[in-house]
């Protein structure tokens, strides 16, 4: 099931977040996302939340801050349901998505290429010593 998050689930998201990248807390205060009408913050659950996906909505256009599925979680086409989810009910005709993607990471690369995001530049060095995709789609 995909849905907004809820105050309650602030906990195990930052769980969840730990494992994308472990200064996860200070990168992403996540009461403010709940609390701010800019984020959302969509979570997929069965029994327990196995992924999320963070996006900001900027003055023109949104920014997929976070997307992560639990590794047990994986290969399973929950991050196509939740972009498709978000595609569906939040983004609107005309409006751009943007994102950073790793260069190395492939499978992330290939499911953006899947909902048609194409590369717009590389930012050299963006995440320590590795270079990042900005990704673009318009909706």
């Amino acid at each position: 099931m995909i849905r907004e998050a809820e105050y309650k689930d602030i906990n195990e998201l930052n769980k969840l977040g730990i494992e994308l990248i472990p200064n996860f807390l200070k990168t992403y205060e996540l009461n403010n996302y709940i609390n701010n009408s800019n984020y959302i913050v969509l979570v997929y659950e069965e029994s327990n939340i196995e992924a999320f996906l963070l996006i900001r909505k900027n003055l023109d256009f949104y920014e997929i801050e976070a997307l992560y599925v639990n590794e047990n979680y994986r290969k399973k086409g929950i991050a196509s349901k939740l972009l498709t989810f978000f595609l569906d009910n939040y983004s609107k005709k005309d409006e751009e998505i943007i994102l950073e993607v790793n260069t190395n990471n492939e499978p992330a690369i290939n499911l953006y290429k899947k909902f048609a995001f194409f590369v717009i530049n590389t930012r050299k060095k963006y995440y320590n010593s590795e270079d990042a995709f900005v990704i673009k789609r318009v909706v």
